[in-house]
């Protein structure tokens, strides 16, 4: 079972960053993340499953995911390591690292977020062994 981990810059380092304005940061105005190689998309994604059996990663995108209706549980792993993944409530926005491995699931009847990636996207499976789902998960 995979414990379910709030979201901090810490605890989210090896995936990416949280979109937010750092402490003790003195302007309103903060770029997070910055893709000058290639122009980005936006993106609504809707979803209301409660497993998954595959994981997805973009190798040359990093890639947001800004929650916008219900709650999502965000499932990533470092791409050396697809089976030791890490399963976090996305309650926050947050911008992934280019390969990074990660799907999502819904805790609620429909949730939506908000996806910002490159315009122009490939994209890599990893099958899982087994499916996981809201219920192989703990929240600790």
């Amino acid at each position: 079972m995979a414990l379910v981990e709030c979201i901090t810059k810490e605890a989210f380092a090896p995936f990416g960053s949280v979109i937010e304005i750092p402490q003790g940061g003195e302007d309103g105005f903060y770029i997070v993340e910055a893709e000058e190689e290639a122009p980005w998309r936006l993106a609504v994604y809707r979803y209301n499953n409660r497993s998954v059996r595959q994981f997805e990663c973009h190798p040359y995108s990093k890639e947001s995911f800004e929650p916008l209706k219900g709650i999502t549980v965000l499932l990533v792993a470092e791409h050396d390591t697809p089976q030791d993944f890490h399963v976090f409530i996305l309650d926050k926005p947050i911008c992934l690292k280019k390969g990074v491995w990660h799907q999502v699931l819904s805790l609620t009847d429909e949730a939506q977020v908000k996806i910002t990636e490159n315009l122009e996207v490939t994209a890599e499976f990893y099958d899982l062994e087994e499916p996981v789902g809201v219920g192989t998960c703990v929240i600790g």
